[in-house]
């Protein structure tokens, strides 16, 4: 948490445009997310000067509180991210020390954590890093123990107990992060679980390194990472069941490229077959041709729905449309992937111009189908089209763009995930009724509402997934807007809304073809099932989660083919 704290402090000065932004001292103990700061413009201050301008911010490990007045003093405007856990010891020891008691603290000496405490500390201060100088202290005033947040629960606890063996009467205080304790139970858990232990984090953080410890004294075999490029993948090979965890200094994004990479590494029991189905699992992701042939079932389900006749086209212009869309925005914004899915990047490198010609032929196939079906239809796409190009492009003037602040479409707050999903419904449900008939029923409207919001939500939960790429490159997604669990609470009542649609207004109303449309039940539990493993940690981002997800739209084909099968 306080890490993440201060990153997305950071992030939001940058992205505010702030100039002149610099952290005092490396903000965490992570190079790689270092160097996304030190790209983005934020500099490293290592000396106090004596005038400045512009905005410090205090690293999450904390400083001395001379040093944040004398950073205050230098005409800096200074912002503090220290972590909270770490100010309350902070303000632990500043308490006692008025109190006139001496202060221990069990922890790394040369931590930049350690040095800010005894900054609170002042002169009658004692840093204890092992059980032979705690075995040699000596203390004749009352005193306290308080220890580095980021320290082994154990090695506190032994070093407490040799302190207070021959110096009796200390307090003493457990000031472990909640997080850190957590972290070393479950990687001594998981290593009864699993062959191997992957640790991703930085080389020079201390809890990091510390979780890498415990697992090798548990007799397993560690790989201490700062990246997926540094996985020997050669050697797992020999394993079948490899765990992953990470320091607290790890974002999020890293260690989901590292378990995307150990996703792509087969096991040594996978046969060739399982080998092979995850792998055009994987493509059929990448290409975006999942998700779209789910988009052309759909558009047949949602003709029926609507008391339609489907027919082959309906299915055909939906996959064309949802298949150049897709391509085309993700092959122009591969930076966001960086963060997301090496993968993919990989992928799209490699066949960068092969899928931009598909999806532009595809578009086309597209447009050329729907210009055979009326005017109407192939005006509403070629619109839709069109709008999809310029997503991302500069196209507003400038000088209207400087009132609103807003130059392309991608700048509007929380567009990309309305954007999305209104093509969705125009593609697979207003189209088909274009193809069909002059007059627009009632019961396209209603649908529309439906699938908008039942896509609405697919849409956000990848935004959840991708939620730290997505702050770092500046986007306000409905997660950056909000946070990614508050995210999933709104999620949870608008499929609320949508199960009140389908059970109550629709119904009553006769909106919808009845009793056809109980059939899109099955498709709305799965994806409320996905929605709620998610949110309680039980399904980890990767590809499996994300074919997951779009294997929703399959389902709500499929149910209602069976439906219309069934009730004729």
């Amino acid at each position: 948490m306080g890490v993440r704290r201060a990153v997305d402090l950071t992030l939001d000065l940058v992205n505010k445009d702030e100039q002149n932004i610099s952290t005092f001292g490396p903000l965490i103990h992570n190079p790689q997310v270092l160097e996304v700061l030190q790209d983005k413009g934020v500099g490293i201050l290592k000396k106090i000067p004596v005038a400045a301008q512009g905005t410090v911010i205090i690293r999450a490990h904390g400083v001395p509180p001379l040093q944040k007045e004398q950073l205050k003093a230098s005409g800096l405007t200074v912002k503090d991210a220290t972590c909270p856990r770490v100010l309350k010891v902070q303000a632990i020891i500043n308490k006692h020390r008025k109190l006139g008691k001496t202060t221990v603290i069990i922890g790394d000496r040369n931590h930049a954590e350690v040095d800010g405490l005894m900054g609170y500390a002042g002169p009658d201060c004692h840093v204890i890093s092992n059980e032979s100088e705690a075995a040699s202290l000596q203390l004749t005033s009352p005193y306290i123990i308080v220890c580095q947040t980021t320290q082994d629960e154990r090695v506190f606890e032994k070093i407490t107990d040799i302190i207070t063996s021959h110096c009796p009467g200390g307090e003493i205080f457990n000031t472990i992060c909640d997080s850190t304790h957590r972290r070393q139970e479950e990687v001594r858990n998981l290593c009864e679980q699993v062959e191997a232990v992957v640790v991703v984090g930085g080389k020079t953080s201390a809890n990091t390194t510390r979780l890498a410890e415990i697992a090798t004294g548990l007799g397993r075999r560690v790989l201490l990472i700062e990246s997926e490029e540094e996985l020997d993948v050669a050697g797992l090979r020999d394993f079948d069941c490899v765990g992953v965890t990470a320091g607290a200094s790890t974002p999020t994004w890293m260690i989901n490229r590292v378990v995307r990479a150990l996703e792509a590494i087969p096991g040594r029991s996978d046969n060739r077959l399982a080998n092979g189905l995850f792998r055009f699992v994987r493509l059929m992701m990448v290409s975006n041709l999942y998700v779209s042939i789910g988009g052309g079932l759909l558009a047949f389900a949602c003709s029926l729905l609507q008391g339609i006749e489907p027919r082959l086209t309906h299915g055909i212009v939906a996959f064309c449309y949802l298949f150049s869309m897709h391509n085309i925005n993700h092959l122009t914004d591969q930076q966001s992937k960086i963060f997301d899915d090496p993968v993919y990047l990989q992928f799209s490198r490699k066949y960068r111009k092969t899928m931009m010609t598909m999806a532009t032929i595809s578009l086309f196939i597209g447009l050329g189908i729907t210009a055979q079906n009326g005017w109407r239809a192939f005006f509403v796409l070629l619109v839709m089209s069109v709008f999809g190009v310029l997503y991302r492009i500069h196209f507003i003037p400038k000088m209207l763009a400087k009132k609103i602040k807003v130059s392309r479409l991608k700048e509007i707050p929380g567009s990309k995930t309305f954007f999305v999903a209104l093509a969705w419904t125009l593609v697979v449900v207003l189209l088909p009724a274009l193809q069909n008939s002059a007059i627009i029923s009632a019961k396209t409207y209603s649908l529309m509402l439906f699938i908008l919001l039942l896509v609405f939500v697919r849409n956000a939960l990848f935004d959840v997934f991708q939620v730290q790429g997505d702050r770092i490159m500046g986007r306000e997604t409905l997660p950056v807007l909000i946070g990614a669990r508050q995210t999933l609470i709104v999620l949870q009542c608008v499929l609320g809304v949508l199960l009140l649609l389908l059970l109550v207004v629709y119904p009553l109303a006769g909106l919808l073809v009845m009793p056809l449309a109980y059939w899109l039940l099955p498709g709305m539990l799965y994806l409320g099932a996905v929605t709620f493993l998610y949110g309680k940690d039980y399904w980890s981002p990767g590809v499996k989660l994300e074919f997951g997800l779009e294997t929703t739209f399959i389902i709500i084909a499929s149910s209602v083919w069976v439906g219309a099968f069934c009730c004729p």
